[in-house]
């Protein structure tokens, strides 16, 4: 059996225009982060102060602090695609309830269509890090099961969510089983 090398990334230097840039906007991160929920106490209306808390880590994480492994563009479309629907909840659940049961099925299902689409375009590169999009199918499916049970009716978006998904496990199933499987033992290893 070969070791396999792990070779990470060379990390760019930055400019010190860049540096400080993100310096004052981590600054100004932090200084909303503290006064957004102050603002919101004592103006005494809906909490939207945790929906903008939302926006500003999902900013953090994905321009002044970016990882650098795993930062593929499968993984960004998760990301991305995963922030949008807790953003959305949070929206859902402070500030509009009502649609959020016809609009996050959307967004899981286009984040899906997406990373695959963005799996198929590359596939040999993309077999060696399959794994976010095993994320977003997996998830996909415990919603749908969870909808499933919790509802006596679905609407369309749920329905086409789980369809998707569903069509989705069987054919990575089916096509990319070795792969599957050589990623999970990677991800959940015993040594």
């Amino acid at each position: 059996m070969s070791k396999q090398i792990i070779q990470y990334p060379k990390q760019r230097r930055s400019s010190l225009f860049m540096y400080n840039l993100r310096m004052i906007l981590r600054v100004l991160c932090v200084l909303a982060l503290i006064t957004c929920p102050l603002v919101n106490y004592f103006t005494k209306g809906p909490l939207w102060s945790v929906v903008a808390i939302c926006g500003i880590i999902f900013f953090w994480r994905a321009f002044l602090s970016p990882d650098i492994l795993e930062y593929t563009s499968m993984g960004q479309a998760f990301r991305i695609g995963s922030f949008a629907i807790i953003e959305t909840t949070l929206i859902g659940v402070f500030l509009s309830p009502g649609w959020i049961g016809f609009v996050l099925p959307i967004i899981a299902f286009g984040t899906l269509l997406a990373s695959a689409f963005i799996f198929v375009l590359n596939i040999n590169k993309r077999k060696n890090n399959i794994m976010p999009l095993i994320w977003e199918i997996v998830l996909s499916l415990i919603a749908f099961l969870v909808l499933y049970i919790r509802m006596p009716s679905l609407n369309w978006p749920t329905i086409t969510m789980g369809a998707v998904a569903g069509a989705f496990a069987v054919i990575g199933i089916i096509l990319f089983h070795s792969a599957i499987w050589q990623e999970l033992k990677k991800r959940f290893h015993t040594k």
